[in-house]
């Protein structure tokens, strides 16, 4: 299971209502999630989606972060 959390740089405040989804572009495990929003803790799960060495985290659509995606993933935007 995958948690992206988002946080809000200016206010260190969760974010809620941004529409989240993860891609996984490790060479076994390729595709993206659907989007789902954040709850009212800037959190959202993937429960099928596994950490993974490459991934891609879009927010609204948009590519905000590329990498090692963890079990728990926190994002300041």
């Amino acid at each position: 299971m995958v948690i992206v959390q988002l946080i809000s740089a200016k206010t260190g405040e969760p974010i809620k209502g941004k529409r989240v989804s993860v891609g996984n572009n490790d060479l076994l495990s390729l595709g993206v999630t659907d989007r789902q929003a954040t709850n009212n803790r800037g959190e959202v799960e993937f429960p099928k989606i596994k950490p993974c060495n490459s991934g891609t985290i879009y927010i609204d659509g948009n590519s905000v972060y590329k990498g090692k995606i963890e079990g728990f993933q926190r994002i300041y935007l």
